[in-house]
Parts: C-alpha cells; sequence; structure tokens
C-alpha cells in the first residue's frame, strides 16, 4: 500500500481487534502479538488460531472479487486516515526551559531552625 505505515496500522488494526472482540479467539492472539508474547508469524502458525486464520484465508478471494478497483483506492485512502486516527504519531515530550539557581530569587528571610543563630 502506497503511504501507508503499515507497523503502525498493523498496530492499530490489532489494537482495535482487542477492544472489538473481547473475549474471541482473535482478540486474544491481538492481544498476545502487541503484548510481544508473540510474533504475527507464531500467531499464523499457532493450532489455536489456525481455524480463524483458515477461515479469513477461505473468504478473502471472494470477497476481493467484490472490490472494485475504485473501492480499493478508497480503501487504501481510507486506511491512511484510520492509521493516523487509530493510532495517532507519538509526539516527544515538550522541552522546558531549566532554570538555574542563579536565576531564584532568595528570601532571606526564610530561615530554618538548623541555621546557625
Amino acid at each position: 500500500m502506497t503511504g501507508v505505515d503499515e507497523p503502525r496500522l498493523r498496530e492499530a488494526v490489532l489494537r482495535n481487534l482487542v477492544r472489538s472482540a473481547p473475549g474471541q479467539p482473535m482478540a486474544e492472539m491481538a492481544q498476545e502479538v502487541l503484548s510481544g508474547r508473540m510474533t504475527m508469524g507464531a500467531a499464523v502458525g499457532s493450532l489455536a488460531y489456525r481455524d480463524s486464520f483458515a477461515t479469513a484465508a477461505a473468504e478473502a478471494p471472494q470477497l476481493m472479487r467484490t472490490v472494485s478497483p475504485a473501492e480499493l483506492a478508497e480503501a487504501e485512502k481510507t486506511l491512511v486516515v484510520a492509521a493516523s486516527l487509530l493510532d495517532p504519531p507519538v509526539l516527544p515530550e515538550p522541552v522546558r526551559p531549566r532554570r538555574s539557581f542563579e536565576d531564584e530569587e532568595w528570601d532571606a528571610s526564610v530561615t530554618s531552625p538548623w541555621d546557625e543563630s
């Protein structure tokens, strides 16, 4: 796909799957992948998720035959927007200027009980 940050999109789809299908095998798989306990490759080869992947793979060709080239182009544009909405980029923390002790105004009237008299 052109213009799509595929790793970010993959992570956004996995997060959405976890939220939208709690308790389902594919949501469990998505949580395992997101946590780093399993890779996508391991998930595809896993006996626990084999049936779900096989069903999706069997349905994909039929589904793709019903999609026109214009619809596919529109879907790619939507994926770019979805990736940024579902998983916005992490912005760096703002840099706050550091103040030195010389900038501090010292109040000489404040004393401590440990100060020598």
